[in-house]
């Protein structure tokens, strides 16, 4: 003899299947190579990029009000062999806007250098803090707090890396962006 159901349990029934397939189908969407868990977080306010085998961290310049600053970084060697921090320097400044019709020229864009700038050798394994803890702070002057600046790393052996750094203020937090910043430099 059949059994048959009566169609409260069948419609029961169908109900838990459509909730156990729906909830499959909700979990599965986060669970892919773009899911939020498997991006890059980055909870510091300067720049991290790489080359190679050379990884550098928290990239910033914390500067005064005049643009007299130092260079701030940790630089990580995770290779197997040494390698060298030849130099570090600045982009040139992009051209200002052109002025519209009626208005001011823009300033031009001040010109950053990095000073106190030595070959540092960088270990296998081991990581390298800007400023050194001996000798002088690597100096940048130019770069205003609230203004991004693009500096590029050049090693010996490592592709350089070319970034663009934020300045903070000397107490390390992040002021408004300025108003006479150029516009790139307002995120």
């Amino acid at each position: 003899m059949p059994i048959t159901l009566p169609p409260s349990a069948i419609r029961r029934a169908a109900a838990a299947g459509a909730t156990v397939t729906l909830s499959l189908a909700l979990a599965a969407c986060g669970a892919n190579f773009n899911a939020q868990t498997m991006k890059p977080y980055q909870p510091a306010e300067g720049t991290n990029a790489s080359s190679g085998s050379i990884a550098v961290r928290n990239l910033m310049v914390l500067a005064a009000e005049d643009g007299a600053g130092e260079l701030h970084a940790a630089v990580v060697n995770t290779g197997k062999t040494d390698d060298t921090l030849v130099s570090i320097a600045s982009e040139p400044a992009a051209a200002p806007p052109q002025a519209e019709e009626g208005t001011e020229p823009a300033e031009p864009p001040a010109t950053v250098t990095v000073g106190n700038v030595r070959p540092m050798t960088l270990a296998p394994g081991a990581s390298l803090t800007l400023p050194p803890s001996s000798g002088k702070p690597f100096t940048v002057t130019g770069g205003k707090p609230g203004a991004m600046i693009t500096l590029t790393l050049t090693f010996a052996k490592a592709a350089p890396i070319t970034a663009h750094v934020p300045v903070l203020t000397t107490d390390h937090f992040t002021p408004t962006p300025r108003d006479d910043a150029p516009e790139e430099s307002h995120g």
